[in-house]
């Protein structure tokens, strides 16, 4: 397990922002929110790894939480966080999300097939659904403990506190927060609005990516309101 992440080093000078100490202000610039709600997820994760190990199924449920509030907080903040490091932390969050999502799976129909209106269904096959179950949980818990994921959490960690990101044109990172999510917020309500509009006609895959923006979106919300930021009442709907 890895100590906690406090006080990240960032580039700074006169003109930048202030290298963050870990106490968000009451009014941060894109950078310090960005940075607070990236490392709660980084630090949750890390929380959740030894359960998560054990195969505690709301501990996975939790990480995989974790993973798509960040991955959903760094697309939202992509005109400021796009660099060429990032490519490369996505591709290794997905192999993990990857591992987590079969465990989440075989978690969900094992409890499914504990549930008294599914036990006939579930009678035939419930050693063969155990035994899946063991099999995906020990291949989690293989990966959560790999040096793999070790240097994956490094570089993210790194990544959040030096990336090549902090180089970048000025202009977002110092930027009130509240402006910027005012209208990021907007546009994504726009995409959501578009989309939804078609409901009844999406086929599977427009659809799970639709569920996947509410989400995101949801997310994103849920994390501004917790540094202070304030929120629209449309964008609370």
């Amino acid at each position: 397990s890895r100590m906690r992440r406090t006080s990240p080093r960032t580039q700074s000078h006169a003109t930048e922002p202030a290298a963050w100490s870990g106490a968000v202000p009451s009014a941060p610039d894109c950078q310090t929110a960005f940075q607070s709600i990236a490392t709660s997820c980084a630090n949750l994760i890390q929380d959740h790894r030894r359960a998560a190990i054990a195969a505690d199924p709301e501990a996975i449920h939790s990480v995989r939480i974790e993973l798509t509030r960040l991955r959903a907080a760094v697309l939202f903040f992509s005109p400021m966080t796009d660099d060429n490091v990032w490519p490369e932390i996505k591709k290794e969050l997905r192999w993990l999300n990857s591992a987590l999502g079969k465990a989440r799976d075989q978690d969900v129909t094992a409890s499914y097939a504990r549930r008294k209106r599914y036990r006939r269904w579930a009678r035939a096959s419930r050693r063969a659904i155990v035994r899946i179950q063991r099999r995906v949980d020990r291949k989690l818990s293989k990966t959560l403990a790999s040096v793999r994921y070790d240097r994956l959490i490094t570089a993210l960690d790194d990544w959040i506190a030096n990336g090549p990101w902090l180089k970048s044109d000025q202009t977002i990172r110092c930027k009130h927060v509240d402006a910027y999510a005012q209208a990021k917020l907007k546009a994504w309500r726009q995409e959501i609005s578009r989309e939804g509009r078609h409901l009844r006609i999406l086929r599977r895959k427009r659809l799970h990516r639709l569920r996947i923006r509410c989400k995101r979106y949801r997310y994103i919300v849920a994390a501004l309101q917790s540094l202070g930021i304030s929120v629209a009442r449309q964008d609370l709907k």
